[in-house]
């Protein structure tokens, strides 16, 4: 296989006016490793007419079996210090944090802590009887029949008392199992739950159990110190230009349902890990591929298709201008992972699927051997 890895920047930098003030929008493309190869070749010269269009900025990655045949940085992590984005760079994830609060109830189901058949029932005795059939797994496959949201806001103060007794007042869509319908509340619920089984604070059972064993070392939660600050990416398109979630805090409005960061490079050892089972102990089977139902797998992953592709695949984005996503193509042994943190009106905060769906799934599977170098 041929490599060119990097190869510099092309760096054009604009001045737009927004009322009084001049916000720099920054146009830079740096290859880190682009595989020899002629589709990937078109890949790459099709995402630089995007970002230079004004379609996306951020990090994309393209894994084929265990090898990175593709990375490329676009734009600037910060157009006000006019710093590009690079490897090291940690944006928000969006809901991409619902797999770690489905891997952190697998693993306790794993260790015989807790049942994916376990009810409501047995967590919240006093909650009202609709909700109480309701099992993990329903929760972790939405289809638990909850509502989307508990929360005015992602940043509304809330602690966990405050959350649970919202979430259990939650009229039903429909009763449990009878439908699909996506609910950040019940990923909230799964994250108190976890706090519950494994006594101790969410954060820090992800942490100690997930992050650290995996050497996620750029993977955290906002407000999380750890965390190299200088390198947090900031969000343009959405509210609050310039901006980053990190800053806003964590409560129990968004706690399970989002609120982490990451690096490109975490996001993809993280997607390994998922496919991998690495995450389990030793000789355990890996249940995060497991069927939750028709939509949705145990891990917090989606099942769609593009053409006759299977695609399984989880994305998120925020009101910021960051989206994110990772997208496991089995057939073809092949991992996309895209961490945004700018776009523009064309795809708005759905940037990261149309991307994929439109720009990048056309050429990677637009053969039946993707990579002829490999």
């Amino acid at each position: 296989m041929r490599y060119f890895v990097g190869w510099g920047s092309l760096l054009l930098i604009v001045s737009m006016q927004a009322g009084c003030s001049s916000i720099p929008v920054c146009r830079t493309v740096t290859p880190i490793i682009q595989a020899g190869d002629p589709v990937i070749t078109a890949l790459a010269a099709e995402l630089q007419r995007e970002h230079l269009a004004g379609t996306f900025d951020g990090l994309i990655l393209v894994v084929q079996g265990e090898q990175v045949v593709f990375k490329t940085a676009y734009g600037c992590a910060d157009r006000g210090g006019v710093i590009a984005n690079q490897s090291a760079v940690i944006s928000d994830m969006g809901s991409i944090a619902k797999t770690f609060t489905a891997a952190a109830v697998l693993q306790l189901a794993q260790s015989g802590q807790l049942s994916l058949s376990d009810t409501l029932a047995h967590y919240y005795p006093t909650a009202p009887d609709a909700l109480k059939p309701i099992t993990i797994q329903q929760l972790l496959g939405h289809s638990s029949g909850l509502d989307n949201f508990h929360n005015d806001s992602d940043f509304e103060v809330m602690d966990k008392a405050q959350a649970e007794a919202r979430i259990l007042a939650l009229p039903l869509l429909a009763r449990p199992g009878e439908k699909v319908a996506y609910s950040n509340a019940g990923y909230t619920l799964l994250a108190a739950i976890v706090e519950t089984v494994s006594g101790q604070p969410f954060q820090t059972y992800i942490q100690q159990q997930l992050l650290t064993p995996l050497q996620l070392d750029n993977t955290g939660f906002y407000q999380d110190r750890r965390l190299a600050q200088a390198n947090l990416a900031r969000g343009y398109g959405g509210d609050a230009q310039g901006s980053t979630t990190y800053e806003k805090g964590l409560t129990w409005a968004l706690v399970g349902a989002g609120g982490m960061v990451s690096s490109i490079d975490d996001l993809q050892r993280w997607s390994m890990a998922l496919k991998q089972g690495s995450l389990f102990a030793a000789g355990a089977p890996n249940l995060v591929f497991s069927p939750a139902n028709e939509r949705w797998l145990l891990g917090s992953l989606a099942q769609t298709s593009s053409g006759d592709e299977v695609i399984i695949q989880m994305g998120g984005s925020t009101d910021y201008g960051y989206t994110a996503l990772i997208q496991f193509i089995p057939e073809r042994d092949l991992l996309l992972v895209l961490l945004l943190n700018a776009h523009n009106n064309k795809y708005a905060n759905a940037t990261h699927h149309r991307l994929s769906r439109e720009h990048m799934l056309p050429i990677l599977l637009s053969q039946a051997a993707p990579f002829t170098d490999i």
